[in-house]
């Protein structure tokens, strides 16, 4: 087995340009004109975060719900529900703790997630790439990257605390700060829905965030036994084994309150171009485009991506920006710092 390091050049070059269509001569009065026909974008049959067929088929077209989680402290760990999540997106908030932005397709499946805690502005930006409903249990604010002031000024739809609070931590210690002993759920998310009236249905842009292969494919770029990384404060490395990427941070698994270890088909791992401090506390990731890795099968890719602002998606990319396909399954994506790119470490 053979170990390399792969390192992501500092300075992206790669400009990536999306047309639209602008606008039409008018045609003289006397020729007929044509009615212009638009055909509907359906909603896929299957999960749309995992590309899965055991999918309710009640949630069919409905949009994803967004759930804010703590992860960079100990007591925080393992969380409560770690594996029910359809997509696990990890990035910084502050002195490089992490937070994860869990996702689920059918909200159902959340029997329990927490430590549940407050949301950054990054984080409400990624949710609305997904035009997901965003749970999460208070706010950053007072700044110029609040997501208090910018979930106010767009009326962006979230709950904030469809909460619980309990007295013992995910990993049981007592006497823990009662918003690390703090979770929500399926029937908390629902009513606070319901009380909303929210939209529920998926906007068409957003029916479809990712598209999979039919059957499971190696990727191109070769061989991927493991692939190891730094995130925020985290040493992470995911290890491919019995069909699928398991995670740890420094050599101890990431696993769920119950025991069962987190495995997921996709490992994405996207770098950043930049994190900065605007009020020398909160982070502010550029989520515009970037370079990454996508390890899934027991191989890998080198990939590009793009998201931008607000509502913009995230697109993955081959290296000349062309779309891609994942494979079906839970996927886990890494925010990184590029300036941390030359500590990714992947096995053959």
């Amino acid at each position: 087995m053979r170990t390399f390091k792969r390192i992501i050049a500092l300075t992206l070059c790669l400009v990536i340009v999306f047309s639209f269509a602008g606008c039409k001569k008018k045609k003289p009065a006397e020729e007929p004109t044509t009615k212009a026909t638009t055909t509907a974008v359906k909603p896929a049959d299957y999960n749309p975060l995992t590309g899965e067929d055991d999918f309710d088929k009640d949630c069919i077209g409905k949009r994803p719900i967004a759930i804010t989680i703590q992860n960079s402290e100990a007591r925080c760990r393992p969380q409560w529900g770690l594996c029910s999540a359809d997509i696990v997106i990890e990035g910084e908030v502050e002195g490089t703790a992490t937070k994860y932005l869990w996702l689920f397709a059918d909200i159902s499946k959340c029997e329990k997630a927490g430590p549940f805690r407050s949301v950054r502005r990054d984080f409400v930006e990624l949710a609305e790439g997904f035009d997901a409903i965003l749970a999460h249990c208070g706010w950053s604010s007072g700044s110029s990257i609040g997501a208090a002031e910018y979930l106010t000024s767009t009326g962006y739809d979230h709950i904030d605390s469809p909460v619980r609070w309990g007295n013992v931590a995910p990993n049981g210690a007592v006497g823990v700060g009662q918003e690390y002993c703090s979770y929500t759920n399926a029937e908390l998310i629902t009513e606070a829905i319901e009380k909303h009236d929210f939209r529920t249905k998926t906007d068409e842009a957003y029916l479809h965030p990712f598209s999979f292969y039919d059957e499971a494919t190696e990727l191109k770029d070769g061989k991927c036994s493991s692939i190891a990384f730094r995130i925020g404060n985290n040493d992470a490395k995911f290890t491919w084994k019995d069909g699928a990427y398991y995670g740890s941070y420094y050599g101890t698994d990431m696993k769920d309150n119950d025991g069962t270890p987190y495995g997921v088909a996709n490992v994405i791992v996207l770098y950043l171009k930049g994190i900065t401090y605007p009020d020398h506390y909160r982070c502010d990731m550029d989520l515009s485009d970037g370079t990454g890795i996508l390890a899934s099968n027991g191989t890998y890719q080198e990939i590009t991506w793009t998201k931008g602002e607000g509502r913009d998606m995230i697109k993955l990319l081959d290296k000349n920006g062309k779309p891609i396909k994942i494979n079906k399954g839970k996927s886990y994506i890494a925010l990184c710092r590029l300036s941390n790119a030359d500590r990714t470490e992947i096995t053959e």
